[in-house]
């Protein structure tokens, strides 16, 4: 063999060898039910290549260089993995399988108007869900938040509901309460009725507190503070969960909530009703009240996915109030008063009827 033959056939080897190209498939599957993930992302890390599974949960990232790779495989709701893969002859075949990052989906940002970390020019205290489920009970909403600084908050003796919260001296009038970053306070007073949101401290996830003026672009009445409450996303696990509440005065409390997981690893829902009732400690302060929480989420890719949440509480309570209807004292001088008010006999009637006359 001639010397130039051989150059030419040692040229021709190592062209090849740089041209081979070698190709990563495999498939990507939730490691507890072994279903597959469609729409996990999996890219080589320090490079734009990469590739989304299919609805089969299937890869496949072609063309690739004999050498050795970082591969980073992620989904919304899973832990992100990363694993080195080396290709040198032949095609690699790698499947994935991805642990549950968390019960629960993370809230969005976007709900929070919140101070994200102490570089934020705003004194705020949060409050975490293992914290309301320890010290809230029954009770409502802001009796959490008396052991945050400048805060005082009290039912003032009143019925269900009927709580209110005192930040850096400002009454809730003064205090911009928010759920899931939606203004929650009368349009036309600012006050805060917490017999509408009675359900919410059982599906709270957190509470930021923020003193003073804060970070919220929302026209709210923050002079005394901001009071920002996140509920429960949809849960990515299925379960059932009851729960069973007495107390004193007849009072009695039945929660229940129901999560189906992730559906097709794109949908979950989570349904949670609560019944309440008793006499209440004082006289008159009892309550009737149901309550109902809905979530819902989409993961619509790696990065988008839509949240709807639904919160109501029908419900009817009694209040401790100093003031007394005059029908509850004397029927003849109260109709006395109410004809001269002007009210027709069938509202008199009512309203006897509803306060029995005393001794």
């Amino acid at each position: 063999m001639t010397k130039a033959t051989f150059s030419i056939l040692a040229s021709l080897l190592i062209a090849g060898s740089v041209c081979a190209q070698n190709t990563i498939s495999g498939i990507v599957t939730d490691a507890e039910s072994g279903l597959p993930l469609p729409g996990a992302t999996v890219i080589l890390v320090g490079t734009t290549t990469g590739a989304v599974t299919d609805g089969d949960g299937n890869y496949s990232i072609n063309n690739l260089p004999m050498g050795t790779y970082t591969i980073q495989v992620s989904f919304v709701g899973y832990e992100t993995v990363l694993q080195p893969i080396t290709l040198q002859d032949a095609d690699v075949t790698f499947d994935f399988a991805l642990q549950v990052s968390s019960q629960a989906l993370e809230a969005l940002e976007i709900f929070a108007s919140r101070a994200l970390n102490r570089q934020t020019p705003v004194a705020y205290s949060d409050i975490e869900k293992l914290q309301v489920e320890r010290e809230l009970g029954s009770r409502d909403v802001p009796l959490v938040l008396n052991t945050t600084p400048s805060v005082y908050s009290t039912a003032q003796g009143g019925g269900a509901g009927d709580a209110r919260v005192n930040v850096r001296g400002f009454n809730q009038r003064n205090v911009a309460v928010m759920i899931n970053g939606v203004p929650v306070n009368d349009m036309e007073n600012g006050w805060v009725y917490w017999s509408n949101w009675d359900g919410v401290g059982d599906a709270t996830t957190s509470i930021q507190l923020q003193r003073g003026l804060s970070a919220v672009n929302l026209a709210t009445p923050s002079i005394g503070g901001t009071l920002n409450i996140l509920t429960d996303p949809a849960a990515n696990r299925r379960r059932v969960m009851a729960k069973q509440e007495f107390g004193n005065d007849g009072f009695l409390k039945s929660t229940v909530s129901a999560s189906t997981g992730l559906i097709d690893n794109r949908y979950a829902f989570t349904v949670s009703g609560v019944r309440k009732s008793g006499d209440g400690y004082y006289d008159g302060t009892w309550t009737d009240a149901w309550a109902y929480y809905v979530a819902a989420a989409w993961n619509i890719s790696a990065k988008h996915r839509i949240d709807l949440y639904a919160v109501g509480a029908p419900q009817r309570h009694g209040q401790n109030l100093y003031r007394q209807n005059i029908a509850a004292h004397d029927h003849e001088y109260a109709r006395t008063v109410f004809e001269a008010d002007g009210l027709d006999e069938l509202t008199i009637t009512e309203i006897l009827e509803t306060f029995p006359e005393a001794g």
